[in-house]
Formats: C-alpha cells, structure tokens, sequence
C-alpha cells in the first residue's frame, strides 16, 4: 500500500467499482466549479488524435458546502448535461461539497489526482497524470504528444506549450497578461535560473509515482500550481512539452484570488498602462547568481545591495553552510537553487518593487526584452506572436 495514500490523500476513494484497464497510460484531471462550458472542454479532448492506449477522464464538480444557490444549480447543470455526453475516451465525474475554509481548485485539483494515483496503482502502472481545466482548448495532437513523452520512463513531470484563446471581448486584456507572463519567465531565464519555467495549472504534467514522491497537490485557493511545479521540478527529468498546445480561456472570473480570470478582470478595469517588475530586478539577480563560482572558490564576495538588504546579514552563514554540505560544486549549485528558490525569488522580487524599483509600464519592460533576445519590435500582439515562438522553440 502507498504511504502517500495511507496517510496523505484524500481519504475517500471516489469510484472503488470502476476497474481500469491495464494498459491505462493517461489520466485526465478535471476541476470543474460553476462551470458554463466543460461540454466544450471535452470535446477538444474527444477531438484529439487517439493514443496508443487508454486514457481516463475524471471530472471533480466543486463547491463549498455553505455554496449559494446558484453555485450549486449550476453544477447540477453540469451533472446533467455529462449524463448523457459520449466520450470516446473513459470518462468518471464526482460531485464534491468541500469544507468552506478549504474549497477551492487546490483542493479540487488534490482529489482528482489522489484519485488518479488509486487508480494506477490499481491497473499496476505508473503513467501520466493529466491537469486539464474545465473551459480550455487543446490541440488535435495534445493527448498522443504527452503519450509519446512519457513514453520515455525517465521522464517525471512536465509542462505543456501554452497559448491562452484570443477573442476579441477581452483582447487587449489577455495579450498584455500573457505577455506579464512571458516577460517574468523569460526575464528569470535571462538570470541564469535553471528552473524557470511557467507554472498555470493547465499545463501540468506529472507521473504518478513523482506525484506521491512530492506530498501530492497542496490545497491552495489559488497558487496552488506554482508551489506544486517549485516541489516538482527541482528533482529533475523535468520537460517542457511543446509539440502540442493547451490553450487557457481567457474570460474574466472571480472565481480564484489571483490567476488569469482574475488578471483579465482588473486589467480590463484599469484607467493606466499595464504595470510590471522592473528589468533592474534581474538584472540583480544575473549578478548574483553570476557569483556562485567566486561562493565556491572563496573568492571576494559581492553582491548587488538589492540582495543583500533583502537576505540580511547572515546571508554569507547560509552559504557557508550550504557548501560545507556538498562535495561538488556541481551539487553546490544545486543546494543553493532549493535555498534560493523560485518562491524566495518572487518574494525578492516584490521586495524589489517595494523598497528600490518600482514597477514600470509593460512596452518598457518589453523593450528591455527585446534588447536581451533580440526579436523585432512592434505591436504588443507583434511581441507576443514572437515571444510564443521564441518560448515553444528555444
């Protein structure tokens, strides 16, 4: 029996009867709250090239147990509606009244993926767990892509290629979040930060023995997939799945504290330009991390003041005892990246932003981008056309 299931998972089983099938290779996840499309949802899955083997799909309807009315008549409606849906692939759905104090798509996503895990142990293999939401879009190639790289059994997790839809009611809206998005990641790479990678919880991937070995899902609010993938990456055979593409809604929701709903909303609110973290930020960062091999060889040690305000005096004693745990500095550099994580890193950043740089308008961001990777200037659907290109192709 699984010590993760024992004492960590959801605690009841969701569907003892169903008896999976052998060669089971895939399980879809599917948190759905409040939800006017999943039908939608399932027929791009149900449109997708057919894998080599089987694959599940479990749908988690979600509401907290002191839910208003309308919550609930709406997750009935999608009760209904799934009753008579035909899916060529197996399809399970569960209807979940969740403690007040905990609902929400962390939590959500965690019970669905438990379930996932119960059920390969039970076909007796060890596949992919699929995190998938209940208004996206994927490409025809989506399921046999992701077959395919975990065909390979070094593979543990990783993420898939994102594309959020583009439709005119919140255009501008949704171009400059996911160009926010892109800038963050692609500015964290520009410091040499071997774990920048983006973390929407659509796009996750992991297999289910990686999903045990980490604690499983938290059961955040909102978040939940940036602290899952900063547990998950770190140890290693990590991928960035980018022959096919998932693409994200882009309507506005109140759903989540924080996310792209939520994004989109205030965005579509705003009386200025959009806002983001100055480029002196990681600019600071490169030259820090630039200074592991000076930490190593006890060379002098400086670094920007950004830092050193923001980790205080005993930053050198964190160092100093990091390098008296390893032998390499290979395994030096490693240690030091899970101290220096990437939640440290946002927690930096927004320090950053309060005490010494304050936020700049986004075509000013863009630009310092552009002079960092060299792509054309133009439009911000322009920058963001080739900034997807650049992300799926370097």
């Amino acid at each position: 029996m699984s010590l993760y299931l024992e004492r960590y998972a959801w605690p009841k089983e969701l569907f003892p009867q169903y008896q999976p099938p052998t060669n089971l290779s895939m399980v879809v996840v599917i948190p759905c709250f409040k939800e006017p499309d999943l039908i939608g949802a399932l027929d791009a899955l149900n449109a997708c090239k057919e894998p080599t083997h089987e694959v599940l799909i479990i749908v988690i309807i979600n509401e907290s147990e002191k839910a208003k009315e309308g919550i609930t008549a709406a997750n009935k409606l999608t009760i209904s509606k799934l009753k008579t849906y035909k899916s060529k692939y197996h399809l399970l759905a569960s209807y979940q009244k969740l403690p007040d104090k905990k609902a929400g798509v962390g939590l959500a996503r965690k019970i669905g993926m438990d379930e996932a895990v119960r059920i390969f142990r039970k076909a007796g293999n060890n596949g992919a767990i699929i995190c998938y939401d209940a208004d996206c879009r994927c490409d025809s190639n989506y399921l046999d892509t992701i077959e395919l790289t975990y065909s390979n059994p070094d593979i543990q997790s990783g993420i898939v290629f994102y594309e959020h839809q583009l439709h005119r009611e919140n255009h501008e809206a949704i171009v400059d979040y996911e160009l926010y998005l892109r800038y963050y990641i692609d500015a964290l790479r520009f410091t040499n930060f071997p774990y920048a990678y983006q973390t929407l919880g659509s796009c996750i991937t992991v297999r289910a023995s990686m999903y045990e070995k980490v604690g499983g899902m938290n059961t955040r609010k909102a978040g939940e997939d940036f602290y899952f993938l900063n547990k998950t990456i770190p140890h290693g055979n990590f991928v960035e799945i980018n022959g096919t593409t998932i693409r994200p809604s882009d309507r506005v929701s109140d759903r989540v504290p924080f996310g792209t709903g939520k994004a989109v909303n205030e965005l579509l609110n705003l009386a200025y330009d959009y806002e983001v973290y100055h480029p002196n930020t990681f600019e600071d960062l490169r030259l820090f991390f630039g200074k592991l091999d000076s930490f190593w060889e006890d060379e002098e040690w400086k670094i920007p003041m950004t830092i050193k305000t923001f980790l205080g005096d005993k930053w050198v004693e964190e160092i100093v005892k990091i390098k008296n745990s390893v032998s390499t500095i290979e395994a030096f550099q490693k240690r030091f990246f899970h101290w220096f994580d990437a939640f440290k890193i946002l927690k930096f950043v927004h320090f950053c932003r309060d005490e010494f740089y304050q936020n700049v308008e986004l075509e000013e961001a863009l630009e310092w981008l552009r002079s960092k990777h060299y792509f054309l200037k133009g439009s911000k659907e322009s920058y963001l056309v080739q900034l997807r290109y650049l992300d799926r192709n370097t």
